[in-house]
């Protein structure tokens, strides 16, 4: 692309090939000049499909207009039938195959194009026989429509629990005083604004359950099905390929590599965390016998217990009352103190444009400019609140890719959240937990905004997933700083008054209030993602229901389904779930340096910036964290931040 024809004749193209050829004729150097055009044009191709294809799969978890995101639902299934089929042409990949034993003949970048785009045939099955071929093709197309269903289910979930406002005593009413009701019910979605506060403050524990049920009973029947055949035909794939399961089959292209390193680091999480988790379950369960009035013995701290007596604990041991924390971070101050950070840290300036082309009133729209060169770098869009049919979850959406097609092509992204919407009487307030999710989901989209390689396949899609999670959650750390947060405070009612630096200090004390029974659950997730990618499950509802008892101690009811709601395992996370975890040893490794340095420091920003953001997936994040730390990573932060 430097190389541009000129005078009568051209170079190759390639820093390595010095050949010669007029122009208009076939490069005869045996660096393999067609294809090499062909590895780019390929790319291109790939990524220029993505630019037509990805708006409208997007409008499938965000539209409001239930024909519109059919649509996007139907134009999904086609997409990936279609990604499918590329992936499967043993045609193409034998023409990059050509490509492999010179690798030298290619720039760095390129090289490692090369690498994951062969690493990707291989893995989906291009350089099978044609009949297994075939077959794989077919497996691949089932999962696409499996995994499709199974998400659009979730969804366009419309169930609604029904509570008097007795029922919710207990529950702030501006979560519930605005919602329909049918005479003396109010009727209470399934959106996290809602029924987090439920199971989190409602007195009544019938009240809790009935939640708690609801929200385990998502998906049903069907995506259990769904499910369940999903794993039937991964495990038939990864044999198809010559590997024991699925789960060796996808980790050994992670930083795991190996389903055994994964359970070695579970296990050993596990056997730490269990002890811990057993004290902290003991005393909550004392303080619902107390409660309730009944004795110890006969006691028994259910799952909808945790959070309400969580609370409870946290209010009387370091008075930390969240109702009131919430305050003190009306949703505008915070986009406003969270943008002020990540500009200031990574040498950018965001600019909300005024006339924004968004598909929902709610939706605001930023410029990104590089304040290092003054250039453009992207757009990213805020949706924060639920409505009818939207994503239930948080997520950052790539809508495009950052490329480079005779001039570089900008990334445009959003942030798709859940926040409390703001009601008659008062503006959206966050939770400091949802401080830190907005910390952590900004983190995603400036991945993308900030990404600095040739090739939409480097992109944030293209990033290992066990260090996806990596750069957001490093970030999570700085919702814990005094400095920080004196700039995304300041109460709905007087935006003057700043979170009290007192309030702040026992907010950190109560930080590792019940560590344990919370991170066993995250144990849990990823183990029995695990254990359904390994040894499989005849019945993926009784084989949750089975470890989840066995490692968090929770019995679940007879007429739950929480697996058939279990997104992660129908969205890019199967056999992947550990990331979370995988990645917080990194995240907490890199954030050593901030803390040396000052969280606001630009230069360490700065190099965060281009080490750890720009390569995207372009290089080994093992590499990426040795040049930021100029060390080997170990997990002596992790375990700190775990209270070990």
């Amino acid at each position: 692309m430097e190389n541009r024809p000129n005078e009568d004749s051209v170079y190759c193209g390639r820093s390595n090939c010095r050949s010669k050829r007029e122009i208009g004729q076939d490069c005869k150097d045996p660096c393999g000049r067609r294809e090499h055009q062909s590895l780019q044009e390929f790319e291109e191709v790939i990524a220029s499909a993505g630019d037509k294809i990805t708006p409208l799969t997007f409008l499938k978890y965000v539209s409001t207009n239930k024909a519109q995101r059919n649509v996007g639902d139907e134009v999904e299934k086609q997409a990936q039938k279609f990604a499918n089929e590329v992936w499967s042409r043993n045609d193409i990949y034998e023409v990059f195959a050509r490509l492999e034993p010179q690798p030298d003949s290619l720039e760095i970048e390129e090289r490692t194009l090369l690498e994951k785009t062969l690493e990707e045939y291989r893995h989906r099955g291009a350089a099978l026989e044609q009949n297994l071929r075939m077959e794989f093709l077919e497996i691949a197309n089932n999962i696409s429509v499996l995994e499709s269903d199974f998400n659009r289910v979730l969804n366009e979930i419309t169930t609604k629990v029904r509570c008097t406002e007795e029922e919710l005593e207990g529950v702030p009413p501006e979560i519930y005083q605005e919602l329909e009701k049918d005479g003396d019910h109010y009727l209470l979605p399934l959106d996290y604004p809602t029924s987090v506060p439920v199971v989190t403050y409602a007195k009544n524990p019938e009240t809790r359950k009935i939640m708690r049920i609801a929200l385990d009973k998502r998906g049903g029947k069907e995506n259990s099905e769904r499910l369940a055949d999903a794993l039937a035909l991964r495990d038939r794939q990864a044999k198809l390929l010559g590997h024991e399961n699925f789960a060796q089959y996808e980790i050994k292209r992670k930083m795991a590599k190996t389903p055994d390193r994964v359970y070695e680091f579970m296990n050993d999480l596990k056997e730490r965390l269990s002890p811990l988790s057993k004290k902290e379950k003991e005393i909550l369960r004392e303080m619902k016998s107390i409660e309730e009035g009944i004795p110890l013995a006969d006691t028994v701290l259910e799952l909808w217990d945790l959070f309400y007596y969580h609370e409870k604990l946290m209010m009387e041991k370091y008075t930390v009352d969240q109702n009131e924390v919430k305050k003190y971070f009306p949703m505008d101050s915070v986009v406003k103190g969270v943008l002020e950070v990540y500009q200031k840290v990574l040498n950018l300036e965001f600019q909300e444009v005024d006339k924004a082309n968004v598909w929902h009133e709610d939706v605001t729209e930023f410029k990104v400019i590089d304040k290092v060169s003054g250039k453009s770098m992207g757009v990213f869009y805020l949706d924060l609140y639920p409505r009818e049919g939207k994503f239930k979850h948080y997520a950052v959406f790539v809508i495009l890719e950052r490329r480079w097609k005779e001039q570089y092509l900008l990334p445009v992204t959003s942030m798709v959240a859940n926040f409390q919407k703001p009601t008659s009487s008062q503006p959206s307030l966050l939770t400091h937990g949802e401080v830190e999710t907005f910390f952590h989901e900004f983190g995603h989209l400036m991945h993308v905004i900030t990404n600095n390689t040739k090739y939409a396949r480097f992109g944030l899609n293209g990033v290992l997933p066990d260090f996806i999670e990596v750069p957001s959650q490093m970030l999570e750390n700085w919702a814990w700083k005094e400095e920080i947060l004196s700039l995304l405070s300041g109460h709905y009612e007087n935006r003057e008054k700043k979170l009290p630096s007192d309030l702040l200090k026992r907010m950190i004390d109560a930080k590792l209030l019940d560590i344990g029974t919370f991170q066993l659950r995250q144990v849990f997730f990823s183990l029995i993602d695990l254990l359904y990618h390994t040894k499989g499950a005849e019945d993926t509802t009784d084989e949750y229901k089975k470890l989840f008892i066995e490692i968090t101690g929770f019995e679940l009811p007879e007429e739950v389904r929480p697996d058939a709601g279990f997104g992660h395992l129908m969205g890019g996370y199967s056999a992947g779930y550990y990331s979370y975890l995988w990645s917080k040893v990194y995240a907490q490794d890199l954030y050593t340096k901030f803390e040396k340095h000052g969280f606001m420091d630009e230069k360490t920003g700065l190099e965060y910036r281009e080490m750890i953001l720009a390569p995207g997936g372009s290089k080994d994040p093992d590499e990426m964290v040795r040049e930021f730390l100029g060390r080997e990573s170990n997990n002596e932060a992790f375990l700190k931040s775990l209270g070990m």
